[in-house]
């Protein structure tokens, strides 16, 4: 399963970088995650960050790829399966532009894809918006 979104913010880059990279911060402004501990400090690879979000239990994501400014991407293992979530940032014109994946796979991800695939579009939408009205609000 598969799921990405793609939002526009007035703001540039690397404000929007800088709410995004700031993965504690996230409960804050996102309503699809309750609370992040980093277990291991900053946003770098091979950090984890322990991440609880409304209605599912707390998973611990590992870093596997950032480009400092403009992407990362981090994998979680459970109920056999594996999902990896990335975020891409892009200059678009005045602002950027934001694009948000999941992809979950794995022996069981094809039984339980009818029974979580609505959830997981729908934080991923709600993330995409809610980044885009910090990130605006802010640079106001």
């Amino acid at each position: 399963m598969r799921h990405e979104t793609t939002v526009t913010i007035s703001a540039p880059p690397e404000e929007v970088w800088a709410v995004l990279a700031d993965v504690p911060g996230w409960p804050g402004w996102t309503p699809t995650v309750s609370s992040v501990a980093a277990l291991d400090g900053e946003l770098r690879v091979g950090h984890r960050f322990r991440v609880k979000q409304p209605g599912v239990a707390a998973a611990v994501w590992d870093v596997v790829e950032v480009e400092p400014g403009s992407s990362f991407c981090w994998a979680t293992r459970f109920a056999g399966g594996r999902m990896v979530a990335s975020h891409w940032i892009r200059g678009a014109g005045v602002g950027s532009e934001v694009r948000l994946r999941i992809d979950f796979t794995g022996g069981l991800a094809r039984l339980l894809t009818p029974l979580v695939a609505g959830r997981i579009r729908r934080f991923v939408d709600e993330e995409a918006a809610a980044l885009k009205r910090v990130c605006e609000s802010s640079s106001r």
